[in-house]
């Protein structure tokens, strides 16, 4: 009776059902232990980024907020006095270069070639030598060295800073992350650090995405594009959520609908390309200059010279002359008041160049933007146009000065195009950017980010 039970038991097990169920359910075991597996790989890929994200968007909310103190506090000192200014501007130059000079030489000027470099040197070989760009200690200088020229005067933006400290917080969170750590690309990680460190500047994701892909990346998108969003969605939220949702320049009124607009559209993208292409040019050769003085006391002569020299420029022509020139943009979009002197143009740009070239930390992407503004205006008063006609040139200035000093079109044109939200626009805006492009590859092959980028690879080589 045993023996007969037994193969009883035997058939049973093997009879095509029990077999059939057991098959299933070892593949639904073995599914299941391959999607746990799947996604703990990708909770591990993305929780880094999400880490960083999120503390980008507070640093980049509360860099924000140094700021724009720092502009505020300018303006009322020169206010109080506008004497003042020359004692001011040079001791604020002084005190922003020896901070960058011993504490962290490359936390100097704007940070963005900083980053580039730092993508160059994402292989074995010269890894170790990332940190020299990317930093906590960049951060911190970064933040105090740029706020210091700012009460001084200066002028300089925030928001190519913010991208070399975007860029720090995720180098950092990859280099805490455990040896057991799924491994993650350090060529990503700084990458979603940098596009998120532009969309938490100006509130504008689609720029850092399309910056991302034009200015830094150099394989294809496909490789790393979950992360990039991520980080650019992650980091634009939080400091959303710290400061309100809010548009850089607000909303504007254009019009678009005048035949004779389209031609002073093209001569002001044409003008405009120009002068921000022909500024780096110069801002370069004065930079080399600063660099052959090797004497300390000859490099602090040549500082407190450009504070004096920005000073001379504020004490004569007001506070149009100093800071990212925010104001200016917003008075020529936003009031009826839209003249600018002849003279301003050139006095944005030789103070610009002044501000920066030095050493100190400091951006230039928000001082392009008002010198192209100024460009903009001054043709809009030559050529007799004003109101929403006048709005438009003025936009137009903007997006293809800093395509001529960036050489990234499309990060420009879909800048300015997120800073206002005139969808109207647009072609208008990548029209300019295209043509601003294009004059300035005439008057230099290579970009100004390109070319520091190459002077600091060579000096950490």
């Amino acid at each position: 009776m045993k023996i007969k039970h037994l193969r009883t038991i035997v058939t049973l097990k093997n009879s095509p059902g029990v077999v059939y169920t057991r098959r299933y359910l070892k593949n639904a075991y073995d599914k299941t232990i391959e999607t746990n597996a799947q996604l703990k790989h990708q909770s591990l890929q993305f929780l880094p980024f999400l880490l960083a994200s999120l503390i980008t968007g507070v640093v980049a909310f509360l860099y924000s907020k140094v700021f724009s103190y720092s502009e505020s506090l300018s303006v009322y000192l020169y206010h109080q006095n506008k004497y003042l200014i020359f004692l001011i501007t040079p001791v604020c130059f002084l005190l922003s270069w020896w901070l960058v000079k011993r504490m962290a030489p490359y936390a100097k000027g704007s940070g963005i070639p900083q980053v580039m470099a730092a993508l160059e040197l994402t292989n074995p070989k010269d890894n170790a030598l990332i940190s020299r760009f990317l930093s906590l200690k960049i951060i911190l200088v970064k933040i105090v060295s740029s706020a210091i020229k700012i009460i001084g005067g200066g002028i300089a933006g925030r928001e190519g800073p913010t991208i070399q400290i975007a860029s720090s917080i995720f180098y950092q969170v990859h280099k805490w992350l455990p040896k057991w750590w799924t491994p993650i690309s350090q060529s990503n990680i700084l990458i979603a650090g940098a596009a998120s460190g532009l969309a938490a500047a100006f509130n504008t994701p689609l720029g850092g995405i399309i910056f991302a892909i034009e200015e830094l990346s150099k394989f294809h998108v496909k490789h790393y594009k979950s992360p990039l969003f991520i980080a650019v969605i992650v980091a634009g939220l939080t400091a959303q959520g710290l400061g309100g949702s809010y548009l850089y320049l607000g909303y504007p009124k254009l019009a678009t609908d005048e035949w004779l607009l389209i031609i002073v559209v093209v001569l002001t993208a044409i003008v405009a390309g120009f002068f921000g292409s022909k500024m780096c040019v110069v801002l370069l050769k004065v930079i080399q200059f600063f660099g052959k003085i090797k004497n300390q006391f000859r490099q602090m002569g040549v500082v407190v010279f450009c504070g004096l020299f920005v000073a001379t420029f504020i004490f004569y022509f007001g506070t149009e002359a100093m800071g990212s020139g925010k104001e200016l943009m917003e008075r020529t979009l936003f009031t009826s008041d839209k003249t600018v002197a002849w003279y301003l143009p050139f006095i944005r740009m030789n103070g610009l160049i002044a501000s920066f070239s030095f050493g100190g930390a400091g951006g230039v992407f928000a001082p392009s933007l008002s010198s192209g503004a100024s460009i903009g205006a001054l043709i809009a008063q030559i050529t007799h146009f004003s109101g929403p006609d006048a709005n438009l040139l003025i936009l137009i200035g903007m997006t293809a000065f800093l395509t001529g000093v960036t050489r990234a079109p499309f990060t420009s044109a879909i800048i300015i195009f997120e800073m206002t939200d005139r969808h109207s626009v647009i072609f208008f805006l990548l029209l300019a950017a295209i043509i601003a492009n294009l004059i300035s590859s005439f008057v230099d092959k290579h970009s100004f980010y390109d070319r520091l980028k190459e002077n600091y690879l060579r000096e950490v080589r």
